[in-house]
């Protein structure tokens, strides 16, 4: 797995020492340096990235990680792992939102919950796209929300035969859990992903939830 950084293209340092942080707490110290080990990024070993939202992480050390996710635990393994990782992150990052948190909740206590979720998805779209080098775009239809990542920290570089993405699965549903109702939960779906060599990553978010109807 290369460590090679030609993308030219970064993540905040703070988000991703928060997933190492919350990866830390899901498996430990010992977890946290194998998985850093066998995605080639030892060097973040006992020196995560420093805590301000510079975009100084290269997409290829995102991606080189959650491979290590899948290298070590297995498809199955990976996907609930990063599931849990992500709500985590987005948890302990809440505060990284900033002004955007506060519009999204403002935002949200207008109208039904069905338009409330709608803008609260446009707010954090705009901001990723504003604060990383991640592009993410929010449509809809009368049965979901579809989250497209453009371009996909996530991924960068790989290859495989299922979606990768579950780092940000478990982003949404954790935002989902803050800015929603608590009680409901939504079905979020990843059906494109770049390393299956589509054009964009895609994830699905059902506008009714599992625990009865959203609206």
């Amino acid at each position: 797995m290369s460590s090679d950084t030609e993308s030219g293209l970064y993540y905040p340092n703070r988000w991703v020492r928060i997933i190492l942080i919350a990866t830390e707490e899901i498996v430990g110290k010992n977890g946290v340096n194998a998985l850093l080990n066998m995605g080639g990024l030892s060097h973040y070993i006992d020196n995560y990235p420093p805590d301000n939202m510079k975009k100084e992480v290269p997409f290829e050390h995102v991606s080189q990680l959650q491979q290590a996710y899948w290298d070590m635990y297995g498809p199955r393994g990976a996907r609930a792992f990063a599931i849990r990782s992500g709500k985590k992150t987005f948890n302990d990052g809440l505060d990284s939102f900033g002004t955007a948190a506060k519009a999204a909740r403002m935002a949200m206590k207008i109208g039904t919950l069905e338009k409330r979720i709608g803008l609260g998805l446009q707010f954090f779209a705009k901001f990723f796209n504003q604060v990383s080098d991640q592009q993410v775009a929010v449509t809809e239809n009368e049965n979901e929300y579809l989250w497209h990542l453009q371009v996909c920290p996530m991924c960068y570089g790989e290859e495989s035969d299922s979606p990768l993405c579950y780092l940000a699965v478990g982003v949404l549903q954790g935002a989902l859990e803050n800015f929603a109702d608590p009680k409901k939960h939504y079905r979020v779906t990843p059906i494109k992903c770049i390393a299956m060599g589509d054009e964009e990553g895609v994830i699905s978010i059902d506008k009714d939830s599992i625990l009865g109807e959203l609206r």
